[in-house]
């Protein structure tokens, strides 16, 4: 295998190694991400929670308004009792306080019921924040050691983008160009084995490892014996020899 082809395969390898790295940074370790989604679930929760406590203490409020303009109204209407007029004027007034009368009926139970929401929010908070006090504490000390880990691994993700390149040196900029184009449509999978098929009385074939795509035979010698830089035709990765075979 000759320069050019190992160094694109090298190339490739330090791209998934400094990809990994820079999501790593940017998130937590595999082995945090359990505690860290439960982390962010409860905290989610616990905010929902937060939000339709504050609304139904909002609906409350105003009920309760409600509850004293309903008054006030019924006030003046009672008021107007003494000063009507004919039989006429009492029948319209007094259908007016019924009206207003069951208004306020109607806004007591709904004030009502806000405030038994709220309790139950807030007891349910209570509980939900108690429990969550265990899982914070986990996680804060998870992440603590995460964040000592983290400059060791900056510094191993700018030696590998370093890395990177330098190997790009040398690559024909069309090559580079794909290379990178196929690293993001595959997320670094950018490189396929050189496959050989045997069959039985009759010549072996040659195939893109990832796709299946049949390679012309002397296209897979070029590749084998002189390390040529070939895509493949179906999937468009870089063909690679199988150094197992």
């Amino acid at each position: 295998m000759t320069d050019p082809l190992q160094q694109l395969i090298r190339l490739s390898q330090a791209m998934q190694l400094l990809a990994a790295d820079t999501t790593l940074l940017a998130g937590v370790p595999v082995e945090m991400r359990a505690l860290h989604e439960e982390f962010n679930a409860e905290r989610a929760a616990i905010s929902r929670l937060e939000q339709d406590n504050e609304n139904a203490a909002l609906d409350r409020r105003r009920a309760e308004g409600a509850i004293a303009d309903a008054q006030e109204k019924l006030k003046h209407f009672q008021q107007q009792v003494a000063r009507v007029r004919n039989q006429r004027e009492y029948g319209a007034l007094l259908t007016e306080i019924d009206n207003a009368k069951q208004n306020s009926k109607a806004l007591e139970e709904s004030a009502l019921a806000a405030l038994e929401r709220s309790d139950e929010l807030g007891r349910e908070l209570t509980a939900r924040r108690e429990a969550f006090a265990s899982v914070e504490a986990r996680y804060q000390e998870a992440l603590a050691r995460w964040e000592a880990e983290k400059p060791e691994v900056a510094q191993r993700a700018e030696a590998r983008r370093g890395e990177v390149n330098s190997l790009e040196e040398g690559i024909p900029r069309p090559v580079l160009a794909h290379l990178k184009r196929i690293f993001e449509r595959y997320r670094g999978e950018t490189l396929a084995l050189l496959k050989r098929a045997e069959r039985t009385g009759a010549t072996a074939i040659w195939h893109c490892g990832s796709c299946n795509y049949q390679i012309r035979p002397q296209v897979a010698v070029e590749i084998r014996s002189r390390g040529a830089i070939v895509q493949c035709e179906g999937c468009k990765r870089f063909l690679r020899p199988d150094e197992s075979a």
